[in-house]
């Protein structure tokens, strides 16, 4: 509890301007006998998030606590689901204060970016995923548009969410680029930008020739090198138009990119060819016209970068715990509180003055 103490005090020279009215504001902070202060309500959140995980046990904790002495299980309870908007406004703050969100340019003023994650979680004592969070997230100011969490078992797909309408656009890593989810999202009236794979579906010209991009690809490789095709796909019988937007990465980035592929093949062997050529590149795939620039397609999908880092650590340091919550709002203040400190420690490591177990 010493080192508890010691961090809440780290955490809270780095909360946002406003923080304690926004407690008010958000309806989070009613003035009681237990919680005196948005302070403690703040460390009541952390105590469940950290070292409770239920409502039980953090009640219990709060007996050794000295500014939280007899709060039982359901005022923990309580006190927790009414901070969810609060949560959740610390979240946007905090990001935007550090610089992990910016504000949408002009271009964009008339769309809604949604970012489309999946995270494992893992209960107390289990060797392997038990539950798997996924989430769509306004990009810009943290909202989250649909959460759901299902069996580990459960893949990750975009046919899940049932609010993509006009004017969404949904960005999304590689895992999620085939001609299901594509065409789900166009049904459905909204747009897209996705990470592309080498093999994540045939490209085909207007004629119904098959276009092979890698041999586009290999072409010229020179860092800073844009391609901008307008292809198709084929749904059954049916041809899809798409976009294929693509940029050339840096001397370093593509280092990068290899090292983490050759980790991802088994055995760790050499990569392939096809990995090579792939490696050179960031490939997207749009459903986006030619009103968006090269430039703009590629920057809408460098913007989920913004927060990637913060999701990375929500993804890797915080499982473990056992989850209870199944409502609703409960459900919302247990992910806001975990991505809260997230931001946090993402905050304090580039900072300096937090040393993570976990790259």
């Amino acid at each position: 509890m010493k080192e508890y103490k010691e961090n809440m005090e780290k955490i809270l020279e780095i909360m946002p301007e406003g923080w304690k009215e926004a407690a008010r504001s958000q309806k989070a902070f009613i003035r009681g006998r237990n919680i005196k202060t948005p302070e403690e309500l703040l460390r009541l959140n952390f105590l469940y998030q950290t070292y409770g995980g239920t409502y039980g046990l953090t009640s219990a904790l709060t007996q050794i606590s000295e500014n939280q002495e007899g709060l039982n299980k359901t005022a923990v309870e309580k006190r927790i689901v009414n901070s969810a908007s609060w949560l959740k406004w610390l979240c946007e703050n905090l990001s935007r204060q550090e610089g992990f969100l910016v504000t949408p340019p002009e271009w964009l003023k008339n769309y809604k970016i949604n970012l489309v994650d999946a995270s494992d979680y893992s209960c107390n004592g289990s060797r392997g995923s038990d539950f798997r969070l996924h989430y769509m997230m306004d990009l810009f100011t943290m909202n989250t548009t649909e959460l759901y969490f299902t069996p580990a078992s459960e893949g990750e797909t975009l046919t899940r969410y049932t609010k993509i309408k006009d004017k969404d656009i949904i960005v999304a890593d590689r895992g999620y680029c085939s001609i299901r989810e594509i065409n789900y999202v166009v049904e459905h009236k909204g747009d897209y930008v996705i990470r592309m794979r080498s093999n994540s579906f045939n490209l085909y010209t207007k004629d119904g020739t098959k276009y092979d991009l890698t041999e586009e690809l290999k072409m010229d490789d020179t860092p800073g090198r844009k391609i901008d095709l307008n292809l198709f796909i084929k749904n059954k019988k049916e041809y899809i138009p798409v976009r294929i937007c693509a940029v050339a990465k840096s001397a370093k980035d593509i280092e990068k990119s290899r090292r983490q592929m050759k980790k991802s093949n088994h055995n760790r062997k050499p990569l392939s060819e096809l990995q090579t050529v792939w490696s050179h590149f960031v490939v997207g795939a749009t459903s986006l016209g030619n009103e968006f620039s090269t430039e703009q397609i590629l920057e809408i999908y460098r913007m989920r970068w913004q927060i990637e880092l913060v999701f990375k650590r929500f993804k890797t340091i915080f499982g473990g715990r056992e989850f209870t919550a199944r409502k609703e709002e409960a459900v919302k203040a247990w992910f806001y509180g975990k991505l809260l400190i997230a931001v946090i420690c993402e905050t304090l490591a580039k900072k300096g003055r937090f040393s993570p177990s976990e790259d």
